[in-house]
């Protein structure tokens, strides 16, 4: 039996563990068999310390919802990850790692939260916020943290100002527009007021932020928050201490939805028959790693419109999907990708 080692990295709890990963080998893809064992060893890594850290009554008593939430999260566990062996073993392919898993938040660990950053493809990050002030912890805090950011006094001067105004006033398919053209996977939207009031004598400022995190490509609400704050006698102040609460609040809930590790790409493919569309998913299941599910969303006029739920980023599965004979990619957006069907 394998003993993690129990450790501290600059206050954050840390148990380093040995993990096999195994996988099978379908249609003699070594490297998509590699990239499933290796996710088994890393799964396997967090559920051996997370499981030595709690009482084995509570893993008696909450099996299941341990189980549910530790392989759910392993990418946010794993601060560092080392490949010591790895062979195929006939119809299998094995992985021994070393790995650092850490216990606790993972913002507390920046190299931690690098590593989902990375497994995420690196999404850059747009602040649309016309007030300068919060912009600028906004964006201090984002780059802090090691999120790519989009310059938004770069994205005015490239942008047209009618496009650029209707996104501020809370035009969403503007905003996703603005993102897109700027090459921003997700962008921050966010609207503030300020009011100056009076009380017992003191002048107080009464601040309103409302945020919202959106996924550029798909529309859908990675994060959102309403923040209010009563500074007196300074604005600015008042402005940044809601600011600072509300994008704390936001990454949060964005690390939430991505630490899962689960990426959905959406592949529109035109002149498919309908007896042919099965032959595709098998095709996709064989050739795309990390493939998850395949699932068909819709059907008309010989178009197909696929979901690809995966844990390989969406670049990754670009890439694979230009390796399938029978599709012809021809553009991309963000996570959508259109192809051509090949006979």
């Amino acid at each position: 039996m394998l003993v993690p080692v129990l450790f501290l990295v600059q206050g954050t709890e840390v148990r380093e563990v040995l993990a096999e990963g195994v996988a099978a080998v379908e249609g003699n893809r070594v490297d998509i068999a590699r990239d499933r064992a290796i996710n088994d060893a890393l799964r396997r890594a967090v559920e051996q310390a997370i499981g030595t850290f709690i009482s084995s009554e509570t893993i008696v008593e909450n099996y299941e919802v341990l189980s549910d939430r530790i392989y759910s999260k392993s990418a946010g566990y794993i601060s560092h990850y080392r490949i010591l062996r790895e062979r195929r073993d006939g119809t299998l392919y094995r992985v021994l790692i070393r790995a650092k898993v850490k216990v606790g938040d993972i913002k507390e660990d920046l190299e931690a939260l690098g590593i989902l950053i990375e497994r995420r493809g690196r999404p850059r990050v747009m602040v649309l916020v016309e007030d300068e002030d919060v912009r600028a912890v906004m964006e201090g805090y984002l780059d802090s943290l090691g999120f790519p950011t989009v310059d938004y006094e770069t994205v005015q001067r490239a942008t047209e100002k009618e496009m650029v105004e209707a996104a501020l006033r809370g035009d969403e398919k503007a905003a996703k527009r603005l993102a897109l053209r700027n090459g921003a996977e997700v962008y921050i939207r966010g609207k503030v007021s300020v009011r100056k009031r009076d009380y017992m004598g003191k002048t107080v400022y009464d601040v309103r932020l409302r945020l919202k995190a959106v996924e550029s490509s798909t529309g859908e609400i990675l994060a959102s928050t309403l923040v209010r704050k009563k500074v007196p006698f300074d604005d600015v102040k008042a402005k940044e201490r809601a600011a600072r609460e509300a994008i704390e609040r936001v990454v949060d809930g964005i690390l939430e939805e991505w630490k899962n590790g689960v990426f959905v790409v959406y592949l529109k493919v035109r002149g498919i028959p309908p007896s042919k569309v099965e032959d595709l998913k098998e095709a996709i299941y064989g050739n795309v790693r990390g493939v998850k599910g395949v699932y068909e969303r819709e059907m008309y006029d010989r178009y197909v419109f696929l979901e690809i739920s995966s844990t390989s980023n969406p670049q990754e599965v670009l890439s694979d999907l230009r390796g399938i004979k029978s599709l012809k990619v021809e553009s991309f957006e963000g996570q959508e990708v259109r192809a051509l069907y090949r006979r």
